[in-house]
């Protein structure tokens, strides 16, 4: 009874702060009863088992998200892989705790979890997309850590915070919570003084969106998919005279035919000569003889877009049609393109602001509906680990600006019927200098090396 209590505990407050929970503050606490549990007179299986459920059952809000949508097995993966990765490091933690005491058993579970959270951030179908770290999107100021090391710092102050606390409550010893919360007062101060630089300008922004005018996304239906950039084009129009420098819509509008890409690139080019600004639009059109998913950025006065390839896509849902592109791509303006999809992959997304450094990231993306906050705050987090700071325009998700500290400066939730979003996006230099860039991942290695090691340890000095 006590174990399912704890997991059902445990269930709750991850079913509420991760997945498509928005509670952040519940992720310090979810983790602390079956880690309290684990850490008491039970058997390895049994804290295996009763941290697997309890993450299982806290991450299953996303069948309403992509339940129907993803293949069984990649619904099965998405639920079974984090809580395996949450259970391995409970029950690693666990036998430290019996070999070499609290202290010890509570960075062995930050490490650890930290360290598969990131080892399974190379996965080529997810990325960082199920990291618990995101959840404290909803609260920036303690997430500056992922400037210096990367969204792994979060989790593993997500995974010390709950260990210690689980620790003193089991063994009536007050030092692994005094150190949890020592940490957590240093990361909060951290946070809060980073964060209070002033911006160095703004750069008036304008996202545009309609859940209703779209084209068709996987034939060519020359009619219906210029009537939707037609639409598109006469929404753009109506910023001139507004100062709005950049305008971002979603990803992939429509099927752009190769003999009539010229007829809606020239609509394009012109609204965004009228209103006096740079425009970034998603589109899919066949380059190099291969279809892509590709964002189109136009300059004012200048025809001929600048064009980026989407790198990374859906397993099943759009390889199946797209070739992925091999290259970033920044604007002379800074202005940097992704597209949805590749800002889950943390390691891509350093790279590419190491290489351009570019002023802010202009992202068309097309989410779920249901998973709008759930996945547009994964992106988030690589505006903190490079300093940069992000348009992001999702169809059937929300339009968002946020400031390089992942603060969202404006957010709207799509309609179905066209909504502008305008906004002053803060700036301050160039993204792709923050400590996170010039170090890159060494402390996801170093976290994935102590937990293994110090798991082998325990496991030998008991044996």
């Amino acid at each position: 009874m006590i174990a399912i209590g704890c997991a059902l505990l445990s269930a709750l407050g991850f079913y509420f702060s991760i997945g498509l929970g928005d509670q952040w503050w519940l992720a310090w606490l979810a983790p602390i009863p079956v880690l309290w549990f684990a850490f008491g007179p039970t058997k390895y299986w049994q804290s295996f088992v009763v941290a697997f459920f309890a993450y299982a059952l806290g991450g299953a809000s996303l069948v309403r998200a992509y339940g129907g949508l993803m293949p069984l097995p990649v619904m099965i993966l998405i639920l079974v892989g984090p809580a395996a990765v949450f259970a391995g490091p409970v029950t690693a933690a666990k036998r430290v705790q019996q070999s070499f005491g609290g202290i010890a058993a509570m960075f062995t579970f930050a490490a650890m979890w930290a360290g598969i959270d990131f080892a399974s951030s190379f996965s080529a179908s997810g990325g960082a997309v199920s990291s618990p770290s995101s959840a404290e999107i909803g609260a920036p100021i303690f997430l500056q850590s992922a400037s210096l090391v990367g969204f792994v710092g979060v989790t593993f102050l997500l995974g010390a915070f709950a260990a210690g606390i689980a620790v003193s409550l089991r063994s009536k010893s007050p030092a692994p919570a005094t150190i949890a919360i020592a940490l957590f007062a240093a990361n909060t101060a951290f946070g809060a003084i980073r964060m209070s630089a002033p911006p160095g300008g703004t750069l008036r922004v304008a996202l545009i969106e309609s859940d209703d005018a779209v084209g068709k996304t996987q034939q060519d239906d020359k009619a219906i998919t210029l009537k939707a950039f037609d639409a598109y084009a006469a929404q753009i129009e109506k910023l001139h005279g507004q100062n709005v420098k950049l305008i971002v819509l979603p990803e992939d509008i429509g099927w752009v035919g190769p003999a009539w890409r010229g007829e809606v690139q020239a609509t394009l080019a012109k609204a965004a000569t009228i209103a006096d600004a740079t425009l970034v639009a998603g589109a899919n059109a066949s380059v190099d003889g291969a279809q892509r998913n590709v964002s189109w950025a136009f300059t004012p006065g200048d025809d001929t877009p600048v064009t980026y390839q989407k790198r990374r896509l859906i397993q099943g849902l759009e390889t199946r049609f797209f070739t992925p592109g091999k290259q970033p791509t920044v604007l002379s303006n800074g202005t940097g393109l992704e597209i949805c999809k590749d800002m889950d992959f943390h390691a891509m997304i350093r790279s590419d602001a190491v290489a351009t450094h570019p002023l802010l990231l202009a992202v068309p993306a097309w989410d779920f509906h249901i998973d709008d906050w759930s996945h547009g705050r994964v992106a988030l987090m690589r505006s903190v680990e490079n300093g940069v700071p992000m348009v992001r325009n999702a169809r059937d998700g929300l339009l968002t600006l946020n400031d390089r500290y992942g603060r969202i400066v404006t957010r709207a939730k799509t309609t179905g019927p066209f909504q502008t979003l305008i906004g002053d996006l803060p700036l301050d230099g160039r993204g792709g200098d923050t400590i996170y860039d010039r170090i890159g991942d060494v402390f996801g290695w170093l976290c994935l090396v102590f937990g293994i090691a110090a798991t082998a340890l325990a496991f030998f000095k008991r044996k």
